[in-house]
């Protein structure tokens, strides 16, 4: 009985992430972090006209708690090869807004049907130093069907625990440089049964809104 009120407590918070402070803000990721930048390093010039995508964060209700699906991109794909992410991607003609991009792409790279998932939030637009600005979409799936990955865009499929994920203890910001320039990003590190697990940029970003959303945290000015 206890586990049960645990758990409908925890997925009203997730209802309630998209009303709070840092979930309706629109974060400049990179520039947070790099005042003097606005755009990756790895880039040679300021990226124009910011190319729209959404990505879904799947929170999966397990018997042993509540875990965040992530993905970990093929080697082969032409943008963030072998790098952690959520499923997620670009409009497609027919996509009614952002939501309905991010079901589309949970769908089609992991296997996970729209109708498994219960819209909680829709959090502001997170911009990266690659160009892009994404709508992340938190979805609570009640009851998770089996995992099955597009190997063309999907390497392979691993959860972590929510409980993990919004202790802003876990979050740390790195140093990294690129042609002689040094930028600083967000990052989790997570060891997973042995395997470590870096979750960085983007998308640790896009965490580190979730975490400060749960916590009743702004984002820092």
């Amino acid at each position: 009985m206890r586990a049960a009120v645990k758990m409908e407590s925890i997925e009203d918070r997730l209802l309630a992430l998209g009303q709070t402070a840092a979930g309706q803000a629109e974060r400049p990721l990179f520039h947070e972090l790099n005042p003097d930048r606005d755009y990756s390093p790895i880039l040679k010039s300021p990226p124009q006209n910011p190319r729209p995508a959404s990505v879904l964060i799947p929170v999966l209700s397990r018997p042993q708690g509540h875990t965040v699906l992530f993905t970990v991109r093929s080697p082969t794909m032409p943008s963030h090869a072998g790098q952690i992410s959520f499923p997620g991607g670009g409009p497609k003609d027919g996509d009614q807004g952002p939501v309905e991009t991010a079901l589309r792409e949970a769908s089609e790279e992991v296997g996970l049907p729209a109708d498994a998932v219960e819209v909680a939030s829709v959090f502001g637009e997170h911009h990266g130093g690659l160009g892009y600005r994404v709508t992340p979409v938190v979805g609570i799936v009640r009851t998770p069907p089996e995992i099955r990955i597009c190997p063309r865009e999907v390497d392979e499929a691993f959860e972590v625990p929510l409980s993990f994920l919004t202790d802003l203890g876990n979050h740390i910001v790195i140093d990294k440089a690129f042609r002689g320039i040094d930028y600083r990003m967000y990052a989790i590190p997570y060891d997973d049964a042995g395997t470590e697990r870096h979750i960085w940029g983007l998308t640790a970003g896009i965490l580190h809104t979730l975490a400060l959303a749960w916590n009743g945290q702004p984002v820092a000015p």
